[in-house]
């Protein structure tokens, strides 16, 4: 069941979990599967499409989902976006059923899809009140109690999925959520004074290099003095962005419309995984990507929605669902893969413009052929606008790039990526803190300090990088100036086992045995299956003649690592 409340959406880990459980740990097969779930969704969009439109509008509507290039892209990756995308589907065409056959089973079915929707995308969530509101509009036809038990149905099958999920949370966590608690901290990441729209802009407020669940509550913690809870830290955060939004109204609206725009812009704002740079590597998404990315796709599902005006009484669900979504994205901050699911929404109205507009140009009058002209124009150029400085792969892909080819041991390649990095964005302080890392373990000292020097200036709460500078310094001889360091690393966040260890090991270089023991105790706390501090704690008791308890020390080492050398040398 986990520990504590859930902070991340937790239905992808769990079909993660499941799918290993019967299959064993391959990744391939979790990316076929996944595979299959992007094909069974371009099926379910080509059966709304037809249903909603025409039989070549839906064949058009599932051809363009399957060779949506970004679609591809998140197929293979080891991420959620695809379940998005089957779970918007099947919504879809579990709602467009209803239209006809109205039975119980389809609400109740469509809430609890809604309900496993919002354990993986929680801002989809929104869609409740639209959905309701659907019910009780469009089926007017039927008596108020008919719809009110309709309405019941989805919100029974939505609740069956998140009542179990918000009891786990009691009952692990001491709170009862239905989804999460990462609500605050993702609202003041895309709403602080220095919110630009995307991820990277927190850092600049929190000094740290990321807001995400332990560093969130760290921080919360340590600016209320006292312990908190999830629910707690999320308050905190949540009460922060609306003090800025209250303080600066103007502001906050500008940067509202910034992301609105960011939503609808054809670039894919990366993540942890960059769709420009990983298309270098595959001449499939280069293709493809520049014929079926969302420059194309928005524009395309424009004209559709003018061509369907007339029909929208029938067609307002699927308009509702599109501004609600995508304004719930803009709320907070975007990511590529943060408005994916609108693809397969967007895909409809896209299919019914590519296989109606032939036939509609050559029925209509010039008036009306270059109104579809002048809608697909502007929404062209307002999606395709260049609204960032830059195009193909972003700062933090190159340096997440660093840091892949550092794991295969391409240290050089690694230091030019990160370097590349650097060049995009002078102020990506954790690429300073990569490369400094780097140097380090190439043994360019001064070159080392300068990068996690720099990685301070920009990040002065970045603990990690005063532990490997304070490292750095210790090793070349500056004890007392690396204890600084750890001290202060420590101050800024007393997880880092690292920084009790490296103060630890100080203290004693500099006999300083008494002190030493507590550092090196609360490492081997933090980090109970890591032998080093056990290791150095029983040499320190050891100087200090406590042989039995040294032993203990060097045994504690060797049970979580039996080949470790030197403890076996210490023992002996």
């Amino acid at each position: 069941m986990g520990q504590g409340v859930f902070y991340q959406a937790p239905l992808y880990p769990y079909f993660l979990g499941v799918l290993q459980l019967v299959f064993g740990h391959s990744l391939w097969l979790i990316r076929f599967v996944q595979i299959l779930l992007g094909s069974f969704s371009c099926a379910l969009i080509y059966l709304v499409g037809r249903r909603l439109f025409s039989r070549p509008a839906g064949i058009a509507a599932g051809f363009l989902l399957a060779c949506y290039a970004p679609a591809i892209f998140f197929e293979a990756l080891i991420e959620k976006s695809i379940l998005d995308l089957f779970l918007v589907s099947l919504l879809l065409f579990l709602l467009v059923g209803a239209m006809a056959r109205r039975g119980w089973t389809q609400w109740l079915a469509a809430g609890a899809v809604l309900g496993l929707l919002g354990l993986s995308r929680e801002n989809a969530l929104v869609l409740t009140a639209v959905v309701t509101l659907w019910i009780f509009i469009y089926f007017s036809d039927q008596a108020v109690q008919i719809r009110a038990r309709w309405a019941g149905l989805f919100f029974a099958g939505l609740l069956l999925v998140l009542v179990p999920v918000g009891l786990r949370n009691l009952i692990v966590g001491g709170e009862f959520k239905l989804t999460t608690s990462q609500f605050g901290p993702n609202f003041f990441i895309g709403n602080n004074p220095e919110a630009d729209g995307t991820y990277g802009s927190v850092n600049k407020v929190i000094g740290e290099p990321q807001l995400e669940g332990t560093d969130a509550a760290r921080l919360a913690e340590r600016a209320s003095g006292k312990r908190l809870s999830s629910g707690a830290v999320s308050d905190y955060w949540l009460k922060k962005s609306w003090d800025y939004i209250r303080a600066e109204p103007t502001q906050w609206f500008r940067l509202l419309a910034k992301k609105w725009l960011m939503v609808w812009n054809a670039r894919e704002v990366e993540d942890s995984d960059d769709f420009y740079i990983y298309r270098q590597w595959s001449w499939l998404l280069t293709f493809l990507s520049w014929i079926t990315h969302f420059g194309v796709l928005a524009p395309l599902a424009a004209a559709g929605a003018w061509l369907s005006r007339n029909e929208w009484r029938r067609l307002w669900l699927l308009y509702a669902m599109i501004v609600s979504f995508a304004l719930s994205v803009a709320v907070f901050y975007v990511f590529g893969r943060y408005r994916f699911p609108l693809v397969p929404l967007l895909a409809l109205f896209a299919g019914k413009a590519l296989a109606e507009m032939p036939a509609w140009y050559r029925k209509r009058g010039w008036r009306a052929q270059f109104a579809v002209f002048f809608v697909l124009l502007i929404s062209a150029a307002f999606v395709n606008w260049p609204i960032y400085a830059f195009s193909g792969p972003d700062a933090a892909g190159y340096n997440n790039l660093s840091n892949a080819y550092y794991k295969q041991g391409r240290v050089d390649e690694a230091i030019h990526t990160a370097r590349q990095a650097l060049e995009l964005q002078p102020d990506l302080g954790v690429a300073d803190y990569n490369l400094g890392n780097l140097y380090a373990g190439q043994g360019q000292f001064d070159l080392a300090k300068k990068y996690f020097e720099e990685a301070i200036r920009l990040y002065p709460n970045y603990a990690e990088a005063r532990t490997n500078l304070g490292q750095l310094i210790a090793e070349r001889g500056d004890l007392e100036t690396g204890v600084q360091y750890f001290r202060k690393a420590i101050e800024l966040n007393p997880s880092i086992s690292r920084a009790h260890l490296n103060l630890g090991v100080a203290l004693a270089k500099q006999d300083r045995l008494d002190e030493a023991i507590g550092p090196l105790q609360q490492a081997a706390l933090l980090k109970p299956d890591s032998p080093e501090a056990s290791y150095y704690l029983g040499s320190v008791y050891a100087a200090q003649n406590r042989y039995a308890d040294a032993a203990e020390s060097f045994n504690q080492a060797l049970r979580i690592q039996p080949d470790f050398v030197a403890a076996h040398q210490s023992l002996a």
